[in-house]
């Protein structure tokens, strides 16, 4: 019989965990602080351990440290309230098998041991023992936010590419943050302190591509009177980002291939080959897949660059992401233009929750901006974010205007439902009826959740 550690400082999870365990046939133990969960484990060596990040004693990243250094064989399922990208990151670079989000879903726990069965079926059959992660590098003050599924397994997927030189395709609407996501896998990688060169494919000229990737010889063409290294040279032991990949002119997209293949490049009007240890992320909003079929992207190229590929999500498909990442976009657009720093009305949030954002992230902040700057207020409402929204085509409904009564009060319910999340109790409380009538209300307007 398996036997797992749950480490958490809720009792009511210890119990839940300890009955969920032990319907599917596990041998639990269970400890309430990060001491005697390390402790326990040194004395059990059990086969899992449960960990919650947040213990009242030490930090669960530092309990997970401790053992995998003692136990490196044993799997660790990190859970949290407070999820967030660097703690993400850093608990799969320490060895974590899983993070998961409070409050625990039973269809996601199940899902993670049918996972860790097969992990630990296919280590047994191969004999290879795991070796215990070195410490993880400090993420930075780079960031991306999200507690949704999507962005977890972002997070997850950067926290193993990062570790390698691994090449790695970033795919993604324009303005979901891809070029974020290579900064991050930069910053998380052991070559953390080598350049990061952005090489944009679609602002370059197609003649000064190649010499600004592989550097020139002097005299290799008129007004090359010097040797100049490129882009790749320059980067070293770095990471070498090509923004939006599918602009590479196809001609050049078998330079690329080779470099990769091989490891080494020749300058434009060289005959010397030059080692490089660069590693590669690319990203692009175009389907190179579309275009591999087209005849306008290599297939041998598209394979050797999506050797890991981490898709970004719109903003439209993890809207629960939005308010988390306007606090965020908020806190920095008060730094950068030096305001005291803005947060949102429930209609704002409404507003911006609602909105589908074609732009996405940077639609959504330089929308924050706009607002930010155009209110002088440090609450912004939901007039600031229409105005924001429209920018300059915004128009208010003139004064004298009047709505038929029915359709502002239809609003106006709307509004307070999205507010508190459809919660029915604190709805009537803030519109001071009683819940017969909100439900008599939203049958008439027929009000539905999310919509």
């Amino acid at each position: 019989m398996a036997t797992v550690l749950i480490i958490d400082d809720q009792a009511s999870i210890l119990q839940s965990m300890e009955v969920f365990f032990q319907l599917r046939g596990w041998r639990v133990q269970t400890a309430p602080t990060g001491k005697k969960g390390i402790a326990q484990a040194k004395k059990s060596r059990p086969d899992l351990v449960v960990l919650d990040i947040r213990l009242p004693d030490i930090d669960g990243l530092q309990v997970l440290e401790q053992l995998r250094l003692h136990d490196p064989v044993a799997q660790v399922i990190m859970i949290t309230a407070h999820q967030d990208m660097e703690s993400t990151i850093q608990a799969i670079k320490l060895g974590a098998f899983d993070y998961l989000h409070k409050p625990l879903d039973i269809e996601e726990m199940d899902a993670v041991l049918k996972r860790l069965s097969s992990f630990r079926s296919a280590l047994a059959s191969s004999a290879v023992e795991e070796p215990p992660k070195e410490q993880a590098a400090p993420v930075g003050k780079l960031h991306l936010a999200g507690k949704s599924k999507a962005m977890k397994e972002v997070f997850k997927k950067i926290a193993l590419a990062s570790e390698s030189r691994v090449t790695v395709l970033v795919q993604g609407e324009s303005g979901t943050g891809k070029d974020m996501v290579a900064k991050v896998i930069h910053r998380n990688s052991p070559w953390s302190d080598k350049p990061f060169t952005v090489m944009d494919c679609s602002t370059l000229a197609p003649t000064l591509v190649e010499s600004e990737l592989f550097g020139y010889e002097k005299g290799a063409f008129t007004g090359a009177e010097r040797t100049r290294p490129g882009r790749i040279e320059l980067t070293g032991d770095g990471t070498v980002f090509f923004d939006e990949i599918g602009e590479l002119p196809l001609q050049l997209q078998s330079r690329l291939l080779r470099f990769l293949q091989e490891g080494q490049f020749v300058r434009v009007g060289g005959v010397t080959p030059i080692q490089s240890n660069a590693r590669i992320v690319a990203a692009t909003n175009r389907d190179l897949k579309a275009m591999v079929a087209e005849g306008t992207f290599r297939e041998d190229l598209f394979f050797r660059l999506k050797v890991v590929t981490i898709y970004m999500p719109p903003l439209r498909d993890r809207r629960s992401d939005i308010p988390d990442l306007a606090r965020y976009l908020l806190e920095k657009v008060a730094a950068r233009a030096a305001l005291k720093p803005r947060t949102l009305s429930g209609e704002a949030n409404s507003l911006l929750m609602n909105y589908d954002w074609p732009g996405n992230v940077r639609e959504l902040e330089n929308v924050l901006t706009r607002a930010s700057l155009m209110s002088k207020s440090s609450l912004l409402t939901g007039d600031d974010i229409a105005s924001a929204l429209d920018g300059d085509h915004y128009r208010p409904t003139p004064e004298k205007s009047v709505r038929p009564l029915a359709e502002a009060e239809q609003d106006y319910i709307r509004f307070a439902l999205n507010t508190y999340a459809w919660n029915l109790g604190k709805t009537c409380q803030a519109l001071q009826i009683s819940r017969p009538t909100l439900r008599a209300k939203i049958k008439i307007y027929g009000l539905e959740k999310g919509k």
